[in-house]
């Protein structure tokens, strides 16, 4: 194992670029490659590799090595269900604390940020390292969200503008449930353009 110190910019690099769709699903991730690219030694990849293979963000077969992960729309729809299931436990036990913020510039870029915020409201650690995990591998196809969804800016401001009022929490957790549901029935739509790389 190697030190922190060399360890984290390899990894948050080299998760970065998972997230943004640098490398398509099913491509082999070479760690001497991604040091040539990363301009470090192999160690570090490495153990990088390992580390997000236990996040499920890479995947891993002896004798096959480092792989970018396929999904289906079955694993989709299941990560969108339980995304949906930990926020709605989080504003359930908010403690109704500060509003979220600014409801200006609504964008899928927010969504994340929104997300986590309202996970911190409940003051449970290990739900907000939760939604924190599903924003890391749900960020690939909420790229996709501008090509699915029409209104989408409408939906993102509604979303936003209930999370800054601490009083509408019944009509935070009905948009919360009304997001997640569309973009669980959405889920051959987001697999489409995963694999056809429209989403790049």
């Amino acid at each position: 194992m190697c030190s922190a110190r060399v360890l984290e910019p390899s990894y948050h690099a080299i998760k970065q670029r998972l997230m943004d769709g640098a490398w398509p699903w099913g491509f082999r991730l070479e760690a001497s490659k991604i040091a040539d690219m990363l301009s470090t030694s192999i160690t570090p990849v490495r153990d990088s590799l390992h580390r997000l293979v236990g996040e499920r963000m890479v995947s891993f077969a002896p004798g096959q090595g480092f792989h970018v992960p396929r999904m289906n729309e079955t694993e989709l729809r299941e990560l969108f269900e339980l995304n949906l299931i930990l926020l709605l436990a989080a504003t359930a036990s908010s403690s109704q604390g500060s509003p979220v913020g600014s409801t200006d510039n609504a964008c899928p870029d927010q969504v994340p940020k929104l997300f986590l915020k309202l996970a911190s409201r409940s003051e449970n650690g290990a739900l907000v390292a939760s939604i924190s995990a599903l924003n890391d591998r749900l960020h690939q196809f909420r790229r996709c969200d501008p090509l699915l969804f029409q209104d989408l800016d409408l939906e993102l401001a509604h979303l936003m503008a209930s999370a800054a009022n601490v009083g509408s929490s019944l009509i935070l957790r009905r948009l919360i449930l009304r997001y997640h549901n569309r973009r669980r029935d959405e889920a051959a739509g987001f697999i489409r353009l995963m694999t056809s790389g429209m989403a790049s």
